[in-house]
């Protein structure tokens, strides 16, 4: 039974090279789309940069104009307080709305030893601030200028404050005293809400002497901390004004950190916005790129193994229709028994080896062979034993043929087969090719365990000298054989004018 034909033949170059296409189409897309992605984060992270620089201005602005404020009520303080001293009383201002700006509602008056002459807070008790980093800086300052205290907690108030103090300079030049506007540092951190800044956020005003003045972070709110950690406080030694990814992340979260120092104060302000809320539009948009990408690239495959397939199923269609008609064509040409050339295709390849002879005015030579005793061994063990004998006559008369030769070998019908011989290098050549066909053929033949003896007879001649076209050349040498068998059978005759069969 014949094996079923491969639904499939995969021409391998064709295969590797759609394939290839496919995965050089994928790559480019993916190519594309991570191009893409990672544009957009820059985009947004460079956005994100942008609008966190602007919040550093707009806070440092804000920061800068509060203590402009705070240090213009205290030198309105300080003037009042050297033109007309003692004639009139803060609390006084306070409760008449001369002061109204609410973060500056703590403003007290330090002789130049400590001590409150004036504040608008009443003291249960004797307060003295000679202590206090507000008062001797501004004792031993060469300038008049605002200072701005580290958070303490005030003594008057109980409560955390900053202090801000402008020294009070006696009319001979010599230390009289300050003034100090204390503010509540939340105010400062007010900026944090104005500007709807997230829970990952960051909001701080940092002293250039190294220590914060207030930090928030969501609702956590850190006040005179070393700023060593804090991210841009070592850059600003380098940068006054900077914006930069955070990498390390304070608090492990990573940030976009903006950072500003103030024109005429030894401030700093730092925002910082967390860097996953930067990008968090931009990763939305990345993760349906790359789903849309993946099942893009799904279907290209898909559609690769589709076409490979196809293609394989059309090769696999095209080379069963070749061989089909290569058996049909095979049948139609050859003996089916044998699987030796028929008398079709016998006629076919003396044609063209007679035109080739004349072409090139070569010889030829044409066997005609019969089996001497076949019909005997037929009859006596049946056809099947005859066509093994046949099956094996023919094998022994292909060993004969000169190998890389034209010669053909056919059988014509029953125990009847003919050789083309052609271009033999001497005369004497197809005689001895003639005697070993003789030998090979009357050695003993094993006819499934019936050793079996026969012999052939054979009739040759040779173009031109006998003949110039097929049919003369054929009778002749079929003439041959019959008077070769006549003559004594397993023997050979060359035909002859006046041969007789």
């Amino acid at each position: 039974m014949d094996a079923p034909e491969p639904r499939y033949a995969f021409d391998k170059p064709l295969s590797a090279a759609v394939g290839l296409l496919f995965l050089a189409v994928i790559a480019f897309i993916w190519f594309a789309v991570i191009h893409r992605v990672y544009t957009e984060r820059e985009q947004a992270v460079q956005a994100a940069m942008q609008a966190n620089a602007n919040l550093a201005m707009a806070f440092e602005q804000e920061l800068y104009r509060t203590l402009k404020s705070a240090e213009q009520v205290a030198a309105f303080v300080r003037e009042e307080t050297a033109r007309r001293p003692g004639a009139f009383s803060l609390k006084d201002w306070l409760d008449r709305d001369v002061i109204r700006e609410p973060i500056f509602t703590i403003i007290s008056i330090v002789d130049a030893n400590g001590a409150i002459l004036d504040s608008t807070q009443s003291a249960t008790g004797p307060v003295n601030y000679a202590d206090r980093d507000f008062f001797l800086a501004q004792r031993d300052a060469a300038h008049d200028t605002l200072y701005v205290n580290r958070p303490v907690l005030g003594r008057i108030s109980g409560q955390w404050r900053i202090p801000l103090s402008l020294r009070i300079t006696r009319p001979d030049g010599g230390f009289g005293g300050v003034v100090v506007v204390a503010i509540n540092p939340l105010d400062l951190s007010a900026f944090y809400r104005q500007a709807a800044l997230g829970g990952q956020d960051l909001l701080a005003v940092v002293g250039l002497d190294g220590r914060v003045r207030i930090r928030q972070t969501g609702q956590q709110v850190e006040m005179d901390e070393s700023a060593d950690a804090l991210p841009g406080f070592q850059r600003q030694q380098a940068r006054r004004n900077d914006n930069f990814v955070d990498a390390g992340g304070a608090g492990g979260v990573r940030r976009l950190i903006s950072y500003r120092t103030l024109a005429d104060y030894p401030l700093m302000v730092v925002v910082g916005t967390a860097y996953d809320d930067a990008i968090a539009a931009a990763q939305l948009r990345q993760a349906h790129y790359l789903w849309v990408t993946g099942a893009a690239t799904l279907i290209l495959l898909a559609g690769a193994l589709g076409i490979v397939l196809g293609l394989a199923r059309q090769r696999a269609t095209h080379l069963a229709l070749q061989a089909s008609e290569t058996r049909l064509t095979h049948a139609a040409t050859h003996d089916p028994l044998t699987g030796l050339a028929n008398r079709v295709l016998f006629q076919d390849r003396c044609q063209r080896a007679l035109a080739s002879a004349r072409r090139h005015r070569r010889t030829l030579v044409l066997l005609y062979l019969d089996l001497d005793g076949f019909k005997a061994v037929n009859d006596q063990y049946g056809h099947a034993c005859g066509d093994l004998l046949l099956r094996q006559v023919a094998q022994r008369l292909t060993a004969q043929v000169r190998a890389g030769s034209d010669d053909t070998i056919a059988r014509l019908g029953g125990d009847e087969f003919a050789l083309i011989l052609g271009n033999l290098p001497e005369h004497n050549a197809a005689e001895r090719l003639i005697q070993d066909i003789l030998a090979a053929l009357a050695r003993p033949y094993d006819l499934d365990g019936r050793p079996t003896r026969i012999s052939a007879s054979i009739g040759a001649v040779r173009y031109p000298q006998h003949g110039d076209d097929l049919d003369t050349l054929v009778g002749h040498a079929d003439t041959a054989m019959y008077a070769a068998k006549h003559t004594g059978r397993g023997q050979f005759l060359w035909w002859r004018p006046g041969l007789r069969a």
